[in-house]
């Protein structure tokens, strides 16, 4: 993992974790995304998911939706 990386995940860390301990505290659907492109970057490379390592390319809005839909269904 690039410094970059390890300085972005040191900060993105805590707040996913404060997002998963409000969920069922709010009784929301939580969709773990983080987890869901860790593993897709695995089979792909993570630049087809998030060119930037951040947002989104079509290809991983798609991979959201239908995730979202799988999981409010």
């Amino acid at each position: 993992m690039t410094a970059r990386a390890r300085s972005s995940r040191a900060d993105l860390d805590p707040k996913i974790q404060v997002v998963r301990e409000l969920a069922p505290e709010y009784g929301a659907h939580l969709l773990a995304a983080d987890g869901m492109f860790t593993a897709l970057a695995a089979a792909t490379g993570p630049e087809y998911w998030a060119a930037d390592g951040v947002h989104p390319t079509p290809a991983g809005h798609a991979a959201l939706a239908s995730a979202w839909l799988r999981l409010v269904e």
